[in-house]
């Protein structure tokens, strides 16, 4: 496996918020530390910083959901 052990950082930004990842790649596992979560994959395909990149999509849509949907239940209790 080519470039295993080597520490490598990304960043993602939607235009609101932006979210930073810490990965590494062990024995065909790609490690990845998102905030104080750390995400375990197995390496397939795709190349390791696009796979850590779609985590990172992935969560700050989940964060702009849950923001949604925060300010949609605060207007409805005034």
């Amino acid at each position: 496996m080519r470039n295993e052990n080597i520490v490598r950082d990304i960043e993602v930004c939607d235009g609101h918020a932006s979210l930073k990842a810490t990965y590494f790649v062990e024995r065909g596992v790609l490690h990845a530390k998102i905030g104080d979560k750390t995400i375990l994959l197995p390496v397939g395909e795709h190349a390791q910083d696009e796979s850590v990149r779609q985590l990172l999509l992935g969560q700050l849509r989940t964060l702009s959901w849950r923001q949604r949907i925060a300010a949609y239940w605060r207007k409805q209790r005034v």
